[in-house]
């Protein structure tokens, strides 16, 4: 294992903290409803580690079913956003990119839900951008909240 493939990360008071063993499979900001409510904010980037590469050093997050195919994780002693868990993506944990220790080292492939994105909230990139979910992975989600 290189150094250049471990990525950590955690929460904002440090009682949660995570590596990830491998490069992520890919990265994604999300603007659907559900994701700027669980974050504070008007989108929420995540990357996407394989689960046998992730592991929780210190401390789980505590998670809230925020759909019947989802679950958001999330600290308990200071409340950062940390993670999403999706049924059809058992294989995978997402990851937030602000909780990256190195978020800078990391890719977006594209936007999802931008049929919901905040219309003061420009990013501009070239990334593939989807109204509803992308293309690259499968999912239950219907944007709903």
């Amino acid at each position: 294992m290189s150094e250049a493939t471990v990525f950590e990360g955690g929460c904002l008071c440090g009682a949660i903290r995570y590596r990830a063993i491998s490069a992520p499979i890919r990265g994604v900001i999300c603007h659907c409803a559900m994701c700027r409510k669980h974050s504070g904010a008007p989108a929420l980037a995540f990357v996407h580690f394989r689960t046998q590469d992730f592991s929780w050093l210190h401390g789980e997050p505590a998670r809230y079913r925020s759909s019947a195919f989802a679950e958001r994780g999330f600290c308990p002693v200071c409340g950062s956003t940390l993670s999403m868990h999706e049924e059809v993506l058992a294989d995978r944990v997402q990851i937030t990119v602000g909780s990256l220790d190195e978020p800078q080292r990391v890719r977006i492939d594209d936007h999802v839900w931008t049929r919901q994105q905040v219309p003061w909230f420009r990013i501009d990139d070239a990334l593939p951008r989807f109204p509803t979910s992308s293309s690259a992975v499968a999912t239950k989600a219907n944007g709903s909240n």
